[in-house]
């Protein structure tokens, strides 16, 4: 099935096209200090006719003793049945901003801004670039209240592969170095999948 650009997307977002729309899976979050556990992870991805992208995106534990549907019925992949959400670990809204393009060896990289909001209390601009169905950011300024946790830095990358996205964020945080923090593989919901063979 083909994936078209969706209705009234601003120009300077087409190369990010891909990203928009619902997305649901399950994987991994750990820390240090935090122990490792199954996550069920929504990104909901959404435009309205303006120059940036809103990305909502939910985390919550997930309880694999809880009957459910399984993650093949889910995702569209194998490998972890029955996992279903149990309570909310986090949740944030961002917004993606195109702001430059240049063109290198026929493949267009383009500029990224992002601004993140959580309910824990930071606020963080990110920087990096997408190219092809890849999207790469880093922190260049993180702002924490004087009530939430000491958060100094991340990066987070998402990738089409196959039809599904890969996410993976880097967190350094509680006076630790920057490392591994949450991952996941999400199916799009409601929609074809793109076509690629491309990975990302």
């Amino acid at each position: 099935m083909t994936f078209h650009l969706p209705d009234d997307l601003a120009p300077e977002l087409y190369p990010l096209g891909w990203l928009t729309g619902s997305w649901h899976g399950f994987d991994m979050l750990g820390y240090e200090g935090i122990p490792e556990h199954r996550i069920v992870t929504e990104l909901e991805v959404t435009h309205d006719g303006g120059p940036y992208l809103r990305v909502d995106s939910t985390i919550w534990t997930a309880d694999p003793n809880l009957s459910g549907p399984t993650h093949h019925e889910m995702v569209g992949s194998e490998g972890y049945s029955n996992l279903v959400k149990q309570t909310q670990w986090s949740t944030e809204t961002s917004y993606f901003r195109a702001v430059g393009s240049q063109s290198t060896e026929g493949a267009t990289r383009v500029e990224l801004e992002v601004v993140t909001a959580d309910p824990a209390g930071h606020l963080s601009l990110w920087v990096g670039s997408a190219q092809g169905p890849r999207i790469e950011i880093a922190t260049d300024a993180v702002i924490s209240a004087p009530t939430a946790s000491a958060v100094s830095g991340s990066t987070r990358m998402f990738g089409l592969v196959q039809g599904d996205l890969l996410w993976a964020w880097d967190l350094a945080a509680f006076e630790q170095p920057l490392a591994p923090y949450a991952s996941a593989r999400l199916s799009r919901l409601g929609e074809p999948a793109p076509d690629s063979n491309e990975e990302a």
